[in-house]
């Protein structure tokens, strides 16, 4: 819910540089710079961005899968696995929406109430609202976003070995001059943050960066490359609806809600399929393995569908009691 109110001013200042008649290079590093600060801050803040968790537990599943070794009642534990991924990733996603949604209406029903005038105009909100219709393509924008998720991921992990290998907070410690001026106790626990973070640091800021790059590579190839991102998708949806004085169809926002859920799905379908593609190519995991937890997967599902929705009763006493 914290990145909810974050991504909700991200999403109203990514409309605000639209509208400056910047220059297109400009504007492409203004985005890049808005998403990616964004981003870092949301981390800092220990909030969390719905999305980004599939492509950073692929790997774990792919290591159970290879310690499972093909035992079915390993397997099952997996599935167990999974779908408590799934289970805090819809928290995620809904934290951020719920919160999102609102925040970007009260944004632009306090900015008409303060100026009189909408914070969009009637064109552009219909525009944002058409950007996350079921048939406008946003989907596969969506999978686009997808893939720098997963590009993310893979550059966080980078930076993570990086810090290990070349024993980068014990080379800030060396630092006489951050000596100086941060004093030995300040030097270490800035060094200790590096080391423990500059995965996610950088995986964060050059995340938002692909994202507002995007759209940028398609106007200078002129090709019809754009990104579709659940939270903002929904946010933007909100300052539309509210532009429009909420003069809006409900079977309009029923397809803005159906939109702005298929871009959620393939945000986490697209991320979470390349990153467990190779992590199970790293740990050489067979094809035989892989088939039949994707069995167990299909048949939890259809039989016990709520296990991937909400946690079961004892483990939600269990949680109380701790």
């Amino acid at each position: 819910m914290g990145a909810g109110l974050i991504i909700a001013l991200m999403g109203g200042l990514k409309l605000v540089i639209g509208k400056q008649g910047l220059a297109p290079l400009n504007q492409a590093l203004a985005v890049c710079l808005n998403y990616g600060l964004g981003f870092v801050l949301i981390h800092l803040l220990h909030f969390t961005v719905a999305t980004k968790q599939p492509a950073m537990t692929a790997n774990a599943i792919a290591a159970s899968i290879d310690e499972a070794s093909g035992k079915t009642r390993d397997l099952h534990r997996l599935v167990e696995l999974i779908a408590r991924t799934i289970r805090s990733q819809i928290g995620a996603i809904f934290g951020n929406v719920v919160v999102a949604v609102p925040v970007a209406m009260l944004i632009a029903m306090g900015i008409h109430a303060l100026s009189g005038a909408h914070y969009l105009d009637a064109t552009t909100s219909e525009h944002l609202l058409d950007s996350v219709h079921p048939l406008s393509g946003a989907v596969i924008y969506a999978a686009i976003a997808g893939v720098c998720l997963f590009l993310s991921g893979l550059i966080a992990g980078y930076y993570d070995n990086l810090a290990a290998y070349d024993r980068i907070p014990e080379r800030l410690l060396q630092l006489s001059w951050a000596r100086r001026l941060l004093g030995e106790a300040r030097l270490a626990r800035v060094a200790d943050y590096v080391g423990n973070n500059l995965g996610a640091l950088t995986g964060n800021l050059l995340f938002g960066f692909m994202l507002g790059g995007v759209t940028a590579l398609g106007l200078l190839f002129g090709l019809p490359l754009d990104i579709r991102h659940i939270a903002f998708a929904s946010a933007h949806a909100g300052y539309a609806i509210a532009s429009l004085n909420f003069e809006v169809a409900w079977d309009a926002v029923a397809v803005t809600a159906l939109g702005v859920g298929l871009i959620g799905l393939a945000n986490l379908t697209v991320s979470f399929a390349l990153a467990l593609m190779v992590a199970l190519r790293a740990r050489q995991v067979s094809f035989a393995q892989g088939r039949m937890l994707s069995r167990l997967v299909l048949q939890g599902l259809l039989t016990k569908p709520g296990a991937f929705l909400w946690p079961p009763r004892d483990a939600v006493v269990e949680k109380a009691v701790s």
